[in-house]
């Protein structure tokens, strides 16, 4: 048996498209399905009360966060697989039994990621991506793996060029939707509660990546909304709390001197992204240039305040 573990806040919609795409994709799976709501304001605990009864459903007073949220579930599941399964997602025809075959068929796996994408992309390059480095995560903050993503250097972090048209073994897949052996991941006590929001998945795939392989699953495909919770906030928010992530991932396995070469990278990142926002505007985008000089003040501000701060919101899934 599989059980589904979904964590929600304030994401009615989408929470009831995903129970609803389960009971398609499912249907003839043995599966338990686990909501855990973060103290929705929306009517999510009474619609979901109301439309799929047989769910078992914890509605938390408060907002527990991500990580905990999800532990929160694992005294619960009695299935031999669990599937960490975001409520902004929706499986799409036979992508749980595909993911379960391939999990199951070798005794080496640790967890099977799908391919996750937005309606509009054939896949997500999150889905399927090597671990942090100093190089993918300076690549990432100029943008460069974005403009050459076929590139072998520049894109190493997403594999280039590999379009994720074929199944390979990773470093890192997406928590939105992983599949992991139940029995695994207690051993290794849940999700980190103190990891901050956008390392929690990075996170466990480390720690599942010393017990077994990921593996890429291009047959599985999930449809992924991406974010509902995290739209709201500023862009400028979420690129602190990214690098701040990145950071403290650093800082937890590679040691802190390899998380201090990171600011310094963040800081020479945030230089080059002011002359970069000029190019972008002789290039005629107004729009794109402030977003760089955005981005600029951001790194540069957070590198130069790095050993005092730590960027904190509340809780979301």
């Amino acid at each position: 048996m599989v059980s589904i573990v979904i964590v929600t806040f304030n994401s009615l919609p989408e929470v009831l498209a995903c129970l609803e795409s389960i009971e398609r994709s499912a249907a003839g799976i043995p599966h338990e399905i686990i909501v855990v709501d973060n103290a929705s304001s929306d009517g999510t605990v009474a619609a979901v009360r109301e439309r799929f009864p047989s769910v078992r459903l914890l509605a938390n007073e408060e907002n527990m966060g991500f990580p905990r949220a999800n532990n929160q579930a694992l005294p619960l599941v009695h299935g031999e697989y669990i599937f960490f399964l975001n409520p902004d997602s929706e499986l799409q025809h036979g992508a749980l039994v595909r993911l379960l075959t391939e999990l199951d068929s070798v005794s080496g796996r640790a967890a099977v990621g799908p391919r996750l994408r937005k309606p509009h992309e054939f896949a997500s390059p999150q889905c399927a991506r090597r671990l942090p480095t100093l190089w993918t995560e300076f690549s990432n903050l100029l943008w460069l793996d974005w403009i050459y993503p076929r590139s072998r250097i520049l894109a190493w972090k997403y594999y280039a060029p590999w379009d994720r048209t074929t199944d390979r073994d990773v470093e890192c897949l997406l928590g939105a939707a992983l599949l992991c052996r139940t029995d695994q991941v207690r051993a290794l006590g849940g999700f980190d509660e103190s990891v901050p929001l956008y390392l929690d998945d990075m996170d466990l795939c480390k720690r599942l990546g010393d017990l077994g392989r990921l593996h890429y699953v291009s047959g599985a495909e999930v449809l992924h909304h991406y974010s509902t919770s995290t739209k709201k906030l500023p862009q400028a928010l979420i690129k602190r709390l990214g690098v701040q992530a990145t950071y403290r991932y650093f800082a937890k396995h590679r040691g802190e001197a390899y998380a201090r070469a990171y600011v310094a990278a963040v800081a020479v990142a945030g230089i080059l992204a002011f002359p970069l926002g000029f190019i972008r505007l002789l290039g005629g985008s107004l729009r794109k240039a402030r977003r760089r000089w955005d981005e600029a003040r951001v790194f540069v501000d957070w590198a130069w305040r790095s050993k005092d701060v730590t960027y904190t919101l509340p809780r979301l899934p």
